[in-house]
């Protein structure tokens, strides 16, 4: 089958026509006035959907695979006067602090826009988004995406899987922190079938199991009862969860559409097929440098005739689709904030963010996706 791509170029400093411009100065502005309310904290990025955002997390137990997974969630909520949320708690803050050398008060300084469980917005029921992290990574640095997915229409669910994850802090005060599951001094075709057997054999199934849950919980929970519509499941994945989320897009059946934000194959993987035909609407967003790659140029995965996009941001670095350089430019131990940063940071941020929201909304609400199906290429002069 031959398969037509839609491949949208898009580099921040040189917007090549009026009306991308004016979509990504709004998207500045709006950025721009949420970090001007964050002194002396730091507010987040406002959510650009119409809904507020509430959250709450839920411990999982999956006896058959003898593992536990914590899931946090972000849903369409009513305004209220409920407590917002931590930006994470803080043994996975002290974590990450250490890990990517930031201040060791920062998550304290962060202001997110979710309640803790806020009552649910009329509406519903909604459509369910997966939000699969990256190896060493925590759900938490995927806040941005998370509140903006949910403040437009979406319930996003977001699993911990460890080892894989930097640190899984349970109710009962236990923890798990990442441990590899490949060999340091393999070759790398040797690392990779390791990297595809967790894959296949732990991620895939902990997101099949996670929908399993979702079902009971919309059936018998009190406060989800109703409220998830999964008939319109899709997943979102950065990293080793965008690779999660094209293999689980192909695997789970209950799974519509699936979005890779810079995730690879690895040698050794899917008997080294490529790209893996994933038979369903697909976004793939990469760096410059993946894209570039005569290895992959980011063809690793297809979706369906007609249906598979790929974007590439131009200027971003792997890390580009968290939060990460938004927490670096305000508190890295390395340098003094950094304005410059912080400001490309937001625009690439809510950028990323908006083009995932309208993949989703085009394919699980039959939405508009005015970015995506401009059908041309911006390139950098």
């Amino acid at each position: 089958m031959r398969h037509m791509f839609r491949r949208i170029s898009l580099f921040l400093k040189n917007a090549a026509t009026p009306a991308l411009s004016v979509i990504l100065l709004l998207l500045f502005a709006s950025a721009v006035r949420g970090s001007e309310e964050a002194q002396p904290g730091f507010d987040l990025p406002v959510p650009n959907g119409c809904h507020p955002v509430g959250t709450k997390a839920i411990a999982l137990s999956d006896r058959h695979h003898g593992r536990d997974l914590i899931i946090t969630m972000w849903y369409p909520a009513v305004e209220g006067k409920a407590a917002f949320a931590p930006y994470m708690d803080e043994r996975t803050a002290d974590a990450v602090a250490e890990n990517w050398n930031l201040q060791p008060s920062f998550a304290r300084q962060v202001r997110t826009h979710a309640r803790l469980l806020a009552p649910f917005a009329e509406g519903g029921p909604f459509p369910i988004v997966l939000l699969e992290h990256g190896s060493g990574a925590v759900p938490a640095i995927y806040t941005v995406l998370a509140e903006g997915l949910a403040s437009t229409g979406f319930i996003v669910v977001a699993p911990n899987h460890p080892p894989d994850s930097l640190i899984a802090v349970f109710p009962d005060g236990h923890e798990a922190r990442f441990t590899p599951y490949w060999a340091a001094e393999a070759d790398r075709r040797t690392q990779g079938v390791a990297i595809g057997k967790f894959a296949e054999d732990v991620l895939v199934p902990d997101v099949q199991f996670v929908i399993d849950q979702l079902q009971e919980m919309n059936l018998h929970d009190n406060f989800w009862h109703g409220h998830m519509n999964l008939s319109k499941v899709g997943i979102v994945g950065h990293s080793m969860g965008g690779t999660t989320a094209a293999l689980a897009t192909k695997k789970e059946p209950r799974i519509l559409a699936g979005v890779n934000l810079d995730g690879s194959t690895y040698p050794g993987m899917n008997d080294d097929v490529r790209p893996v035909e994933l038979n369903k609407p697909f976004l793939f967003m990469a760096t410059e440098e993946h894209a570039s790659n005569p290895e992959t140029r980011a063809r690793e995965y297809v979706g369906s005739e007609l249906n598979t996009y790929y974007v590439v941001i131009g200027e971003a670095d792997h890390m580009s689709f968290t939060d990460t350089h938004l927490l670096d430019s305000r508190f890295s131990r390395e340098s003094p904030p950094d304005q410059s940063a912080f400001e490309r940071a937001l625009l690439t941020t809510q950028l990323i963010r908006s083009l995932v929201e309208e993949f989703l909304g085009k394919y699980l609400k039959s939405e508009l996706a005015p970015l995506l199906d401009l059908n041309l290429q911006i390139e950098k002069k």
